[in-house]
């Protein structure tokens, strides 16, 4: 089984102190040790490095997502076909954020069901199955 990770998970990780830290830290190390397949698309590294720019912490964000990229490598491309769902996805779930919907197209074109966000959002879209980090990482 392959999991998609949300951005949140990295970030969560990455983070200060905060009841998802630890089970996030377990989930990317059990990436790293080859006991999860997980993959990133470049949407995920693109929410880090724009969510550091905007705190202005330009290096943490290129160490963050220098390390997303070395972990998943290689990361999933968002391509055109992805990028043909995205209409069709909004109209269907307009609650969703956009970059969420980016990584909804990611999974459904490249076949995964499965994938790993503290985003209850995620829970709204068919074919797709939101797995909890807490619980996940307790797996």
């Amino acid at each position: 089984m392959t999991v998609f990770i949300d951005t949140a998970v990295v970030m969560y990780a990455a983070g200060t102190d905060h009841p998802l830290r630890t089970p996030c830290q377990r989930i990317l190390a059990r990436v790293a040790d080859g006991q999860l397949d997980a993959v990133v698309s470049v949407e995920v590294v693109q929410e880090i490095l724009h969510r550091f720019m905007a705190l202005r912490r330009p290096e943490q964000g290129a160490s963050i997502a220098t390390d997303t990229l070395d972990l998943f490598a290689p990361v999933l491309p968002v391509t055109h076909a992805v990028m043909r769902r995205m209409p069709e996805l909004m109209e269907a779930h307009p609650t969703l954020a956009a970059r969420d919907l980016v990584h909804v197209a990611t999974c459904l074109q490249e076949g995964i069901g499965d994938i790993v966000s503290p985003d209850r959002g995620f829970d709204l879209v068919p074919g797709i199955r939101r797995i909890d980090p807490a619980s996940f990482a307790e797996a």
